[in-house]
């Protein structure tokens, strides 16, 4: 029985580099449990705990904004549920903030919209110009084919349409620093190291999640949704 969601945001720093998705799922389902929370589990001959990741995260990068939301059986406050669940998590991963969502809402998945990463491309012998001119062709095009590749499937896209943005920041000592803004919802979802790819650039040094932006449910629904619950 499912009566509060909980969603924490953490980050997931150099600690964790080495972290698969699968790995960080594990990570939070044991530090639930660690913390003594009543995680909610589904039903069937093989009940998992209901724990949701917002989106994956490529293995080798870190970010200051993920989320996972967590459906427990029992209430808990989310302060108190924060602190518990941050002393049990492994190094790399660091819960810093935890609301309630209401049970009903739709999936944290669903309400993904964008992302917003931080790339570090190697400069060699490219100028700033040289940068600028390939973000210029690929905002400008109408349409970027691309593929993606999983075992032994291949899916062909359009990649243009996942790109909201993509700037120049500045340089950081051998490497360019890029800005991007890119599609995250859970049928078009565009990496950032294929959009380093369609610039035409080097494989990047560092890629870093910056802020994964939600469709918010406002607060006054939340509450009608909460009362309806209760009664």
């Amino acid at each position: 029985m499912k009566v509060q969601r909980l969603r924490f945001r953490y980050r997931l720093t150099a600690e964790a580099l080495e972290l698969r998705h699968r790995d960080i799922v594990s990570a939070w389902e044991s530090a639930a449990r660690g913390a003594g929370l009543a995680v909610s589990h589904s039903a069937g001959k093989r009940p998992a705990p209901q724990i949701s990741l917002a989106a994956p995260l490529p293995q080798g990068a870190t970010s200051e904004s993920e989320i996972v939301d967590i459906f427990l059986e029992q209430r808990v406050d989310p302060a108190d549920a924060l602190a518990r669940i941050a002393r049990e998590l492994p190094p790399g991963l660091e819960a810093f903030a935890a609301n309630e969502v209401g049970v009903s809402a739709p999936s944290v998945q669903a309400a993904l919209r964008w992302a917003e990463y931080e790339v570090d491309v190697p400069a060699g012998a490219r100028s700033e110009d040289d940068v600028r001119c390939a973000i210029d062709r690929l905002l400008s095009s109408a349409s970027l084919p691309a593929e993606y590749r999983r075992e032994t499937k291949v899916r062909e896209y359009d990649l243009r349409p996942l790109v909201l943005d993509v700037r120049l920041l500045r340089r950081e000592g051998d490497s360019f620093r890029l800005a991007m803004k890119l599609r995250a919802e859970q049928d078009n979802t565009a990496r950032a190291d294929q959009v380093v790819l369609a610039l035409g650039l080097p494989e990047p040094v560092r890629v870093h999640r910056k802020h994964l932006a939600l469709e918010e449910v406002p607060a006054a629904i939340v509450a009608f949704r909460r009362a309806g619950e209760d009664e």
